[in-house]
């Protein structure tokens, strides 16, 4: 139990209490005590904010593609509904992460081959009488993909 206490007592207070870290970070700069600033980690909580919009915007971005997906080569009318169903409620978050972060749209380009990529990996062993293309087929415009249904200009994909 000594032993315990000495290492927590010898850690950085980050280390030892997160939340009263961030008081204490957030009352320094509210008063402009930047030499008491933690500022290693301060950096660090930064940029793991920012990692962490990418990630839900490339895990929101991958959802709704399974799902386009899906629902263009997958051949089970019975499911279309509920497939355009999740379509609809993802692309709001989409545009609620997009509305917060307006930069985020710049991560897009980059990650839609990517997350195609991913995504057929995880349908493939799922749907294994269905021919997906290899490549996104449709336009990589991000309006496009929150806003088309790019079923409708599909004639029998499979």
């Amino acid at each position: 139990m000594a032993q315990a206490l000495i290492s927590t007592k010898s850690s950085s207070l980050y280390d030892r209490d997160f939340l009263l870290w961030t008081e204490e970070t957030i009352a320094h700069l509210q008063t402009g005590n930047f030499k008491q600033l933690d500022i290693n980690n301060l950096i660090e909580e930064i940029d793991s904010l920012g990692k962490a919009q990418k990630n839900a915007l490339k895990g929101q971005i991958r959802a709704l593609i399974e799902h386009i997906i899906k629902r263009c080569y997958v051949d089970m009318p019975l499911e279309y509904n509920g497939w355009e169903r999740t379509i609809r409620n993802i692309r709001p978050e989409i545009e609620d992460l997009i509305e917060t972060s307006p930069s985020l749209q710049n991560d897009y380009s980059k990650i839609l081959d990517t997350v195609y990529q991913q995504c057929l990996k995880k349908l493939r062993p799922e749907y294994k009488t269905t021919k997906f293309p290899e490549t996104w087929q449709f336009s990589r415009s991000l309006n496009d993909l929150l806003n088309l249904d790019f079923w409708e200009d599909i004639q029998n994909p499979l």
